[in-house]
């Protein structure tokens, strides 16, 4: 099953660019593709729930003793349909006392800097899949 989820691109902090340029070459094993230091922040038309039921099985975690950092790491597999299919990943750091929680605001990383890979600006309307079917065969 295909779940679609909608999201306008917003701008953001720059601090996924610091964690994600200090562990890359982590996130790029454990992803098994490269990884571009910074995210693309996405404003979603409805909340998104890391703890849904339904994403568990797919999702990736990317613990703090297996990396390095400061935090627990929760990773979702998807490809932006609207652009060219791209393969992707939603990323959360787990914050201590909150979780992960939900939120209308996502980030998407990939391998490249998708902003300037496909002249996305704020307000850039993205869709994006999540196969929830495929039980996260990206895990490694």
């Amino acid at each position: 099953m295909i779940e679609l989820l909608r999201g306008r691109v917003e701008p953001g902090e720059n601090d996924a660019s610091k964690w994600l340029a200090l562990f890359n070459a982590e996130y790029s094993r454990k992803l098994g593709m490269q990884v571009f230091p910074g995210s693309l922040n996405l404003r979603l038309d409805q909340p998104f729930d890391w703890l849904a039921p339904r994403y568990q099985p797919s999702i990736i975690r990317f613990g703090q003793q297996e990396y390095g950092g400061e935090r627990d790491i929760l990773l979702l597999g998807c490809i932006l349909a609207s652009l060219r299919r791209r393969r992707a990943f939603l990323w959360s750091p787990i914050h201590p006392t909150r979780g992960p929680g939900t939120g209308h605001i996502v980030e998407i990383i990939a391998d490249v800097k998708l902003r300037d890979a496909y002249g996305l600006t704020d307000g850039t309307l993205v869709d994006l899949e999540i196969d929830l079917a495929s039980g996260g065969a990206v895990h490694s």
